[in-house]
């Protein structure tokens, strides 16, 4: 063979051999990119500043039925107003958190709780975190949790509350694009609750015509709003409490 034509074969075979190792190297990169790309359920995303409240009030006494709130700081603005309302009826715990249900270790701050006392009520919030997973994430998060409270919490009563809207801080009268996906994951939560037959606590509903309970951030609420929030929520725990305990209402 002469020379040119055994260099254009070399070639040729350089050329075929480099394609089927391209090809071979994507296929074992392929599922790492695909990683990066997608982060599942299973890999909890981090927000800048991670925080978690737990506090249980008169946690040395059993005479009357205790009380758990569970969510975010919306929950805990609220949380003081309805302990008032529940003085006499009801002892109250809160955890609240900015980890979302599709974080895989939000069950395990959950059951810690569960574990350690009984609670006769337990009305529970999620939605203005976790903005990084799907809903579809959401959803399996949610039930799953739903699974977690039923198996651990013994015959407590579970009551879910919608997430709350969030609106533009320029113009209170405004809701941000956010409240869209807020508004996606009420309905989603809706359809679960539906299917458990699970009670739900209205209060995306009780403020959305309500600018003036919220605080300038758009997000939080106001003595006002904090106030009728913890009135509902107080009303919703009352309906579900043991029967002794609501004859005191």
């Amino acid at each position: 063979m002469k020379p040119h034509k055994l260099n254009a074969a070399k070639s040729q075979f350089t050329d075929i051999l480099g394609t089927r190792l391209m090809k071979q190297l994507l296929i074992l990169l392929l599922p790492y990119l695909l990683m990066t790309q997608f982060t599942s359920a299973e890999e909890p995303l981090r927000e800048r500043i991670e925080w978690i409240d737990i506090w249980v009030t008169d946690a040395d006494k059993d005479d009357l039925p205790r009380v758990l709130l569970v969510g975010d700081s919306i929950t805990r603005g609220y949380f003081g107003a309805v302990e008032k309302h529940l003085a006499g009826k009801a002892y109250c715990a809160r955890l609240t958190t900015s980890k979302c249900v599709s974080d895989s270790t939000f069950n395990d701050d959950l059951k810690l709780m569960l574990k350690q006392y009984k609670f006769s009520v337990i009305h529970f919030n999620n939605g203005l975190h976790g903005w990084g997973y799907t809903e579809e994430q959401y959803r399996d998060g949610l039930l799953k949790t739903v699974a977690e409270v039923k198996e651990h919490a013994g015959d407590a009563k579970l009551i879910w509350a919608t997430t709350t809207p969030v609106r533009e801080k320029s113009n209170l009268e405004t809701f941000a694009e956010r409240t869209d996906r807020v508004k996606l994951r009420n309905k989603l939560a809706s359809e679960i609750m539906r299917e458990q037959q699970l009670p739900t606590d209205d209060l995306f509903e009780l403020v959305k015509d309500h600018a003036e309970w919220t605080s300038g951030d758009g997000v939080h609420f106001n003595g006002q709003g904090n106030e009728a929030l913890a009135k509902q929520v107080a009303e919703s725990v009352l309906a579900n409490l043991p029967a002794a305990a609501s004859a005191k209402k």
